[in-house]
């Protein structure tokens, strides 16, 4: 293992640290941090002026035997020295270390640069992060002398950059897998704290489930299978519900904990159990409606076309009273029926004639079906297709070419 810290010019005193049930006795945290984590390599980060006067006294104080490797960091007077301290982090660890960060000593703002570097590393490296030591000298125990302060690892902190960047996937594209891989990070958590203790353990089957319930939601949406979506929706305050006097107990699930109703409010409106039954067909329609507004919202352009195309064909089943039920010939009967009355309608607008439907003629807003029908089947093949055909359209105009028939659709009537 690698351990990484800082030195700069302040004061240093002679402290006992404390940590895991061990304790050392030094002048400089790292020295215990050391002592706590036996790393075979130790790096130091330090000013000019930090290795003139204080290194030589730190590396006497080192065991013998252990490598130390010194690197030159600036003040971090600017943005660039910054940037040039977040470099020499990065350079001196390589793909897959096993790393450890001691951030007691060195300028206030190292700190806050190292938890972010070793946040960075953790996801763009896969090094593993063992710990993060901070010696809290300023809480430290004055009634003895050497005085006495805790040493905190605050690596499980890094989680909190974790669930950040999970909730703003969640936020920006409703994709959840990522929050509940914490979630799934959580439960393991648990389970090592209450090991032994059967009937906690059998409490943590809801956590598992909130976990899977919420990846399946995401692989139906991502999928386009909306009657998918909407059962697993629909039976998702359920498990939330089940969740949250487990979430309770874990302190580092907060963030999740506080996320709970939002992913509720996010998905939840649009469950409908039975949704493929013919007593449902109505709500069935306006659920899949509501579905190819949260696919556009979140500008998942190619759900949002593929479903529209085929919500256009159960407002037609529906308005003509055929059953959902009824077998995929009958459907694709349905969308023939639609096709040739659109080819039609075109045919007539081009030649600027009257049209009148033959076999959707007791529809409703006939010809804004039929203008959309080819409008989200030209959008829809093009996409398909990768553009692989005559004449492809640029990527913008297909995006506002599905917002405008969007808009279309909001409008048609349900039966």
């Amino acid at each position: 293992m690698k351990l990484l810290t800082f030195l700069g010019t302040g004061r240093y005193h002679k402290t006992t640290y404390l940590w895991k049930e061990q304790e050392h006795t030094a002048w400089y945290a790292p020295v215990a941090s050391v002592s706590f984590l036996k790393p075979e390599q130790l790096v130091v980060f330090l000013t000019e002026e930090a290795e003139e006067k204080v290194f030589p006294d730190f590396r006497n104080a080192l065991p013998d035997g252990l490598r130390v490797e010194t690197r030159p960091v600036p003040l971090g007077r600017t943005e660039t020295e910054f940037w040039a301290i977040f470099s020499a982090l990065l350079q001196a660890v390589e793909e897959g270390d096993d790393i450890a960060f001691d951030i007691t000593h060195g300028l206030r703002s190292f700190p806050y640069v190292s938890l972010l570097v070793a946040a960075y590393l953790r996801a763009m490296m896969n090094v593993n992060i063992q710990a993060v030591l901070y010696g809290a000298f300023e809480v430290r125990d004055t009634s003895v002398t050497p005085n006495r302060a805790p040493m905190f690892d605050l690596s499980p902190m890094l989680a909190l950059l974790e669930w950040a960047t999970a909730t703003d996937r969640f936020n920006r594209t409703g994709d959840s897998r990522y929050l509940s891989s914490l979630l799934r990070e959580q439960q393991k958590h648990l389970a090592r704290r209450w090991q032994g203790q059967q009937e906690q353990l059998r409490r943590l089957s809801a956590l598992g489930n909130l976990a899977a319930s919420m990846d399946k939601i995401t692989q139906a949406l991502r999928l386009i299978r909306p009657h998918d979506t909407m059962g697993l929706a629909a039976t998702l305050p359920d498990y939330t519900n089940n969740a949250k006097p487990v979430l309770a107990e874990a302190a580092g699930a907060l963030p999740f904990a506080l996320l709970l109703d939002k992913i509720t409010d996010t998905y939840a409106p649009l469950g409908l159990q039975d949704s493929d039954s013919s007593r449902n067909q109505k709500h069935a329609l306006e659920k899949e409606r509501l579905m190819i507004r949260w696919y556009a919202e979140r500008e998942q352009w190619v759900q949002a076309a593929a479903l529209a195309r085929e919500w256009l064909v159960s407002w037609v089943m529906a308005h003509l009273n055929i059953s959902p039920e009824t077998s995929s010939a009958e459907r694709h009967r349905v969308e023939d029926f639609v096709n040739s009355e659109a080819e039609a309608y075109l045919q007539a607008k081009k030649e600027k004639r009257a049209f009148t439907p033959i076999f959707l003629r007791d529809l409703p807003h006939a010809e804004t079906l039929l203008s959309l029908w080819k409008s989200f089947t030209d959008v829809r093949n093009d996409i398909l297709h990768a553009g692989m055909r005559d004449d492809p359209k640029h990527p913008n105009s297909l995006i506002k070419q599905i917002q405008r028939a969007l808009s279309d659709i909001e409008n048609l009537p349900l039966p």
